[in-house]
C-alpha cells in the first residue's frame, strides 16, 4: 500500500495545475467551443480542468453573495461568476456518455455523475499524464487502435463512440455512469488528496437549486440540514408539502369542474371537462421543476420522483386529448345539419371516439418512449397484449364493425319505427356497441350490433304511405244489388279523402263467401 503513495502525489500535483490552466482559459470561455475529448487524456484533462474551474468559480460567487446584503437576490457580480460555473460544469458533464439514459433524466443523471466522478478521482487519483493514452502522437502510436481504457484503480472505463453523435469521441461508459453512485459510496470514507474539490457532492445535495443555491438558503436554521437517507429534513419537509398540495389541488380542481358541468349543456360540460386533465399535467410539470430545480431532491429519489411524474403528465394529455376530442364532436353535432339524435350525431361520436383513443395511445407512447422504454418493444408488446384482447374481446370487436355497417348503411337511425324478426319499437341509441330500442310496451331493448346489423329491418317511419286492406263481413241475405252500391260506394269513399293516394287507383271487390 506504501509503494503506491506516490502516484496520488503526482495526481496532486496535476491536478493543481490543471486547475491553474483551467481558470486562465475560464476566464473568457467560449460558449461554442466544446470539451477536448479527442482521447482518454484529452477527456480526463477537460474533465478534470472543468470542474476545477468551475468549483472555483462557483466558491467565488458564493463567498461575494454572503457579503452582500439581502436575502432573495444575488448581487451581480456573483450571478456572473455562477454563469461561469455552470459553463465550465456543462462541459465538464460532455465528458460522459448519456446516450442509454432517458431524456428526461439526463440534466440530472450528468449533473450527480460529473460530481460522482470527480469526487472518485480526488480520493483515488490517477497514474501519471504521460501514462494516459493521447497526446500530440497520439494518432501515429498504436494507442490510437484501442477502443477502451479503464481509469487505474477502479472499474471505470472510457471508450471511444463508434456511431451517432459523439462519433470518435472519447466517453465514460453507460455501465460506468450507472455504477458511479455505488463506487462513490464504497470510497466516501478515504481522504481526499491535495487539491482536490472538497465536499462538492455533499454541498450540492444539501442545498437547494442546481449548482448555484438560491440567496434565501443561507437564513436556513441548522437543524434543517440534517441528512435523512441521502436528503435534509428540510427538503423532506418541503416535497411533502408539494406533493400534499399536488394531490388537493388537483383533487379539488376534478371536483369542482365536474359539479359546474353537471348544470351545463353537453359541449359547455364537455369544454369545461378538459381542464382536469389540463390542470394534471401542468401541475405535474410543475412539481418536477420544483422537486428538481428548487427543493434539489437528489439521487433515487429524484430519478423516481421525476418518472412518475413525467407519466402522469403524458397520461394528462393523453386525457386532454380525449376531452378535446368529445368537445370537438359534440361542437360538430351543434350545427343546424346534424340532429343531436340522429345516426350523424353517432357516427360522429363515434369516429371521434376512435381518433382520440388512436391519439391518446400514440401521446402515451411518446412519453413513455422519453421515459426511456423502447417504442419498438412497446408496440411489440402492444401487438401481442392487442392480439390477445381481440382473441377475447371477438365479440366486441364484432359489434364495433356491426355498429360501423349500421352507420354506412343507414337503414335506421335514432327516433325511427321499425320492425325486426318479431318485434318492433323506436330506436333510442346506437352506440359502438349496441342499438337500444323502445318496444310497444315501453321496454327497452338492447340488442347487440352484430346481431342486429344482420337482421331484416323494416324502416315502417320512411315509409311514404301505408297499406290500407280492410275486409267488409256482409249477411248471406245481401242481395247483388245491395252488393254492388256497397262496392261503389266504398269506393267512392276512397277516391274522395285526401288521404288515400290516387296512384294506385283504390279500389274495393267482392272477395268471397264466408264459412257461415
Amino acid at each position: 500500500m506504501n509503494a503506491a503513495r506516490p502516484v496520488p502525489l503526482v495526481t496532486a500535483s496535476l491536478v493543481f495545475l490543471l486547475l491553474l490552466s483551467g481558470i486562465a482559459a475560464g476566464s473568457a470561455p467560449d460558449p461554442l467551443t466544446p470539451a477536448d475529448r479527442s482521447s482518454p487524456r484529452d477527456t480526463l484533462t477537460s474533465f478534470i480542468t472543468h470542474m476545477n474551474t468551475g468549483h472555483h468559480y462557483l466558491q467565488q460567487a458564493r463567498m461575494i453573495s454572503r457579503g452582500a446584503p439581502g436575502f432573495f437576490v444575488h448581487p451581480p457580480e456573483a450571478v456572473e461568476k455562477g454563469d461561469l460555473a455552470r459553463y465550465h460544469f456543462e462541459r465538464a458533464m460532455q465528458c460522459l456518455d448519456l446516450s442509454e439514459v432517458p431524456y428526461v433524466l439526463r440534466d440530472d443523471v450528468a449533473r450527480e455523475g460529473a460530481l460522482l466522478l470527480k469526487e472518485i478521482l480526488d480520493r483515488i487519483g490517477l497514474p501519471p499524464l504521460g501514462t494516459i493514452p493521447g497526446g500530440k502522437d497520439w494518432i501515429n502510436t498504436g494507442d490510437s487502435r484501442i477502443t477502451r481504457w479503464n481509469i487505474p484503480r477502479t472499474e471505470l472505463q472510457l471508450y471511444r463512440v463508434e456511431s451517432g453523435e459523439a462519433e470518435g469521441k472519447w466517453l465514460l461508459s453507460p455501465s460506468s455512469l450507472a455504477r458511479l453512485q455505488d463506487d462513490y459510496r464504497r470510497i466516501e470514507h478515504m481522504p481526499y488528496l491535495p487539491g482536490a474539490m472538497e465536499g462538492a457532492y455533499h454541498d450540492y445535495i444539501i442545498t437547494p437549486g442546481r449548482f448555484f443555491p438560491p440567496k434565501w438558503t443561507e437564513i436556513l436554521p441548522g437543524w434543517a440540514a440534517a441528512e435523512i437517507h441521502e436528503q435534509t429534513l428540510w427538503q423532506w419537509i418541503t416535497l411533502a408539502l408539494v406533493l400534499l398540495v399536488f394531490i388537493a389541488l388537483n383533487i379539488g380542481i376534478w371536483r369542482l369542474f365536474g359539479k359546474i358541468s353537471r348544470n351545463m349543456s353537453l359541449f359547455a360540460g364537455n369544454i369545461l371537462r378538459i381542464l382536469p386533465p389540463v390542470a394534471l399535467s401542468l401541475t405535474s410539470t410543475q412539481t418536477i421543476l420544483l422537486v428538481d430545480d428548487t427543493i434539489n431532491i437528489t439521487g433515487r429519489l429524484c430519478i423516481f420522483l421525476i418518472q412518475f411524474f413525467s407519466a402522469v403528465r403524458w397520461f394528462g394529455w393523453a386525457w386532454c386529448a380525449i376531452r378535446v376530442g368529445e368537445a370537438i364532436a359534440e361542437l360538430i353535432i351543434l350545427s343546424p345539419r346534424v340532429e343531436p339524435e340522429s345516426i350523424d350525431a353517432s357516427l360522429v361520436r363515434t369516429v371521434s371516439r376512435l381518433i382520440c383513443i388512436t391519439a391518446a395511445s400514440w401521446i402515451l407512447l411518446y412519453g413513455l418512449s422519453r421515459l426511456g422504454l423502447s417504442v419498438f418493444h412497446l408496440l411489440t408488446g402492444l401487438g401481442v397484449v392487442g392480439l390477445a384482447i381481440s382473441l377475447a374481446a371477438k365479440p366486441t370487436v364484432e359489434n364495433i364493425i356491426g355498429g360501423l355497417t349500421l352507420f354506412a348503411d343507414r337503414s335506421v337511425k335514432v327516433g325511427e319505427y321499425c320492425r325486426f324478426g318479431n318485434t318492433a319499437g323506436t330506436v333510442l341509441h346506437i352506440g359502438l356497441r349496441s342499438t337500444k330500442i323502445e318496444a310497444l310496451d315501453r321496454t327497452v331493448i338492447s340488442i347487440p350490433n352484430a346481431e342486429f346489423s344482420q337482421m331484416q329491418i323494416v324502416n315502417v317511419t320512411r315509409r311514404n304511405g301505408s297499406l290500407m286492406q280492410k275486409t267488409l263481413s256482409l249477411r248471406y241475405e245481401t242481395t247483388g244489388d245491395q252488393l254492388r252500391w256497397i262496392l261503389a260506394s266504398v269506393r267512392d269513399v276512397l277516391h274522395a279523402h285526401p288521404k288515400v293516394a290516387a296512384d294506385p287507383v283504390p279500389f274495393a271487390r267482392f272477395e268471397s263467401y264466408g264459412a257461415s
